[in-house]
C-alpha cells in the first residue's frame, strides 16, 4: 500500500500539469505543436519500456556505482536511492508517462461546443482546470487503477532494492511450492482493482462506436496562450522530460564509458567516449544469446497474441454486450501478477499427459502460453481501438456478404492492417520484458535481456549492464516511434 501511494500520488503530480503543459505548448503555432509532438513521443518510449529497462536506467543514474555518486567506492552506494524511496519513483515515472498520455488524451476527446461554451466565461487555463480536467476523470482514475495494478504485480523492481510487496514475498518464498492461502493473498488487491477498474468500464462507457473527426474534438483549439503561461508549459514538459526519459537515458550513456580508479589513495573518476564506443561495440556478440532468444519470444508471442486477440475484438464490435464482458475479462486476466501466471503454467504442465513432458523439456511452448496470457489482453486494446475507428455501414455490409472468417480477411484485414501490425509490436514488446513471467517458466539456456538484467542489476550497474540496456532500448525507442507515427497516419 505504501508503494501504491507512492507510486500514484507523484504520477498524479507530474502526469496531470505536463497534460497541461502539452495542451497549451501545442497552441503556441508549429514550434509548439514539434514540441508537444516530441514530449508525447517521448512519453509513448516510456511506457513502451519495460519495467526492468527502468531499473537498469536509474540504477545506472542514482544506484550502487550510479554515476551520481562519482566518489564511491564497490563498498559505498548513494543510500538515499533504496527501498521505497527507489521502488516507487521507479514506479512514479512510469506512472507519469501513463498518466500525462491519458490526461491529456481524455481532454482533447471532449466535443468542441461544450468546450467553447466554457471557453466563453473562463480564460483558456482556466477553463482547462475547472471544465475540461473534471470532464476527463474516467482516464484520470483509469491511470489510478492502472498504477496501482502495476505496482501490485510486479515484482522487478522490488526486488532489486530490497523492498518487499505481496507478489515479491510470493516469488520469494512460496514459488518452489505454492499454496492456496499464498495464492489468494497474493492476488486478492491486483483481482479488487481490476475488478474497479472493470466497473469504471461498464459504468463510463463511451459513445456508440462511430468514427470521431478532428472538427468535433478540442485537440489544438483555442487561443494562443500568453507568454507566461507558455513559459510556464515549457518549464514543465522540459522538467517531466527530464525526470521520465532524459535522466535515466543520460545515466546509460553516462555510465557505459565511467571508469573508477583508485590512484596514491585517491579515487579519481572520468568519462571515456572511446571506452563507451568500445563497450556498446561488442556488446551484440557478448549478450548475443540474450538478445536472439528476446527477438524470438517477443516476436512469436506478439504474433500469436495478435492472433488469438483479433477474433475477441472483432467479436465485441458487433456485439456491445459481449465486448463489455471481454473489456472486463481482460483487465482481470492482465492484472493476474507475473509469478502466478508462470507457476500455473508449469502445473499445466506437470500433468501426467502424453507429450506434456516432451514438450515441457524441449520445446518453448509453455513459455509463450505463459507470456501470452498477460499480452493477449495488450493486444485485444489495440485492435479493440481499431475497430472503433470502422463504421457501423461498413461492418453490417460486409456481414451480409462474407462469412465470418472471409469478413475477417478479405474486409477487416486491409483496414485493420495498421492496428494488427501495432497489437503484434505492443504484445512483443510487454513479451519480452515481462520478467515476472519468464523467470519460473522459462527452460534452462533461455535467458533473455530483461531475465540477464534482473540477474545483473542486483550487484549494481557496470558498464556491461548498461551497454546491454541501451541496445535494447534503442531498439523499443525505435519500434514505438514508428509505430506511433504509422498510427497517426
Amino acid at each position: 500500500m505504501q508503494l501504491i501511494a507512492v507510486a500514484v500520488s507523484v504520477s498524479l503530480a507530474i502526469g496531470i500539469p505536463s497534460a497541461w503543459a502539452t495542451d497549451t505548448v501545442r497552441r503556441c503555432g508549429r514550434i509548439g505543436r514539434l514540441v508537444s509532438d516530441a514530449f508525447l513521443v517521448a512519453m509513448v518510449v516510456a511506457v513502451a519500456m519495460p519495467l526492468i529497462l527502468h531499473a537498469a536506467a536509474w540504477e545506472a543514474t542514482a544506484g550502487k556505482f550510479g554515476w551520481l555518486c562519482l566518489t564511491q567506492t564497490g563498498a559505498r552506494s548513494f543510500e538515499a536511492f533504496r527501498g521505497l524511496v527507489a521502488s516507487g519513483w521507479i514506479h512514479a515515472m512510469v506512472g507519469s508517462a501513463i498518466t500525462a498520455l491519458a490526461t491529456w488524451y481524455g481532454t482533447t476527446r471532449q466535443s468542441r461546443a461544450v468546450v467553447e461554451s466554457a471557453m466563453l466565461d473562463f480564460s483558456p487555463l482556466r477553463a482547462w482546470w475547472t471544465i475540461r480536467l473534471p470532464m476527463a476523470w474516467p482516464w484520470i482514475l483509469a491511470t489510478v487503477i492502472i498504477n496501482a495494478a502495476i505496482a501490485s504485480t510486479e515484482m522487478t523492481v522490488v526486488d532489486l532494492y530490497g523492498y518487499r510487496t505481496i507478489a515479491d514475498e510470493f516469488y520469494l518464498f512460496y514459488a518452489v511450492n505454492p499454496n492456496l492461502h499464498a495464492i489468494l493473498t497474493t492476488i486478492a488487491l491486483p483481482l479488487g482493482l481490476a475488478l474497479g477498474l472493470g466497473t469504471l468500464l461498464l459504468v463510463s462507457r463511451n459513445a456508440p462506436p462511430t468514427p470521431q473527426h478532428d472538427e468535433m474534438l478540442v485537440r489544438g483549439m483555442g487561443e494562443s496562450p500568453r507568454p507566461a503561461d507558455a513559459m510556464i508549459a515549457v518549464s514543465i514538459l522540459a522538467l517531466a522530460g527530464l525526470l521520465i526519459v532524459a535522466v535515466p537515458v543520460l545515466g546509460l550513456v553516462v555510465k557505459i564509458g565511467h571508469e573508477v580508479s583508485v590512484v596514491d589513495g585517491s579515487i579519481e573518476t572520468h568519462w571515456s567516449l572511446a571506452r563507451g564506443i568500445r563497450q556498446l561495440w561488442v556488446a551484440p556478440s557478448v549478450f548475443g544469446r540474450e538478445y536472439t532468444w528476446t527477438l524470438v519470444l517477443g516476436g512469436v508471442t506478439g504474433v500469436v497474441s495478435a492472433a488469438l486477440a483479433w477474433p475477441l475484438a472483432a467479436i465485441g464490435r458487433s456485439k456491445p454486450r459481449t465486448e463489455r464482458c471481454l473489456d472486463v475479462t481482460s483487465v482481470v486476466v492482465f492484472c493476474v501478477p507475473g509469478p502466478i501466471v508462470g507457476l500455473a503454467v508449469v502445473g499445466v504442465f506437470q500433468w501426467d499427459l502424453p507429450g506434456f513432458r516432451v514438450l515441457y523439456e524441449q520445446t518453448l511452448l509453455p513459455t509463450v502460453i505463459a507470456l501470452a496470457v498477460r499480452a493477449v489482453p495488450i493486444a485485444y486494446w489495440v485492435l479493440r481501438s481499431g475497430y472503433r475507428g470502422i463504421g457501423d455501414t461498413v461492418l453490417s455490409s460486409s456481414r451480409l456478404e462474407f462469412a465470418v472468417w472471409r469478413r475477417l480477411w478479405l474486409v477487416d484485414r486491409p483496414l485493420m492492417a495498421t492496428s494488427l501490425v501495432t497489437a503484434v509490436v505492443a504484445a512483443g514488446l510487454f513479451a519480452s520484458g515481462d520478467v515476472p513471467v519468464t523467470l519460473p517458466v522459462s527452460p534452462p539456456g533461455v535467458s533473455t535481456v530483461g531475465t540477464r538484467l534482473f540477474g545483473l542489476l542486483h550487484s549494481g550497474a557496470r558498464y556491461q549492464e548498461a551497454a546491454l540496456a541501451l541496445w535494447y532500448l534503442g531498439v523499443v525507442a525505435c519500434l514505438a516511434i514508428v509505430v506511433g507515427r504509422s498510427r497517426k497516419r
